[in-house]
C-alpha cells in the first residue's frame, strides 16, 4: 500500500539508526571469503500508538557487509589487504511527522491509516 504525502497514519514501531562506536576490523579478523555483517538500524516498539502525517519516503541503509580485498599492483604496498564494503542492504521507510519538528522513520508494514 502506498501512502500519500500528508496522509494521517498511526504507528507503534519505528526504525532508528544505530550509533556505531567506530568499530574496526582488520584483515586478520576475516577467514578466506568471509563477510561480516554490521546492522545499521534497529526496530523500536513504542509504549503507545502515535499519530502522525506522512512527509515522504526515504531510502535507508539497514545493514553493511564487509570483506577483505587484496590490492594488486599498487605502488604503495603491493599485495596489501584492505577491509572494504562489499554491499549494503537498503530499503525504504516513510518519514512521519508526529509533532512540530519531530519525525520518525517507519516501515510501510508498521503503518495504519489514521482516523
Amino acid at each position: 500500500m502506498e501512502f500519500k504525502l500528508g496522509q494521517k497514519v498511526q504507528y507503534k514501531r519505528i526504525s532508528r539508526k544505530i550509533e556505531i562506536d567506530m568499530q574496526y576490523w582488520t584483515p586478520k579478523d576475516f577467514k578466506e571469503g568471509e563477510e561480516k555483517h554490521l546492522n545499521r538500524r534497529e526496530s523500536i516498539e513504542l509504549d503507545k500508538k502515535r499519530t502522525g502525517y506522512i512527509m515522504g519516503r526515504r531510502k535507508l541503509v539497514f545493514g553493511t557487509y564487509f570483506g577483505v580485498e587484496v590490492e594488486e599492483g599498487t605502488e604503495i604496498e603491493p599485495g596489501a589487504e584492505w577491509v572494504k564494503i562489499i554491499w549494503q542492504a537498503k530499503g525504504y521507510a516513510y518519514s512521519v511527522a508526529y509533532t512540530m519538528g519531530k519525525t520518525n522513520y517507519v516501515l510501510e508494514e508498521d503503518l495504519n491509516k489514521g482516523n
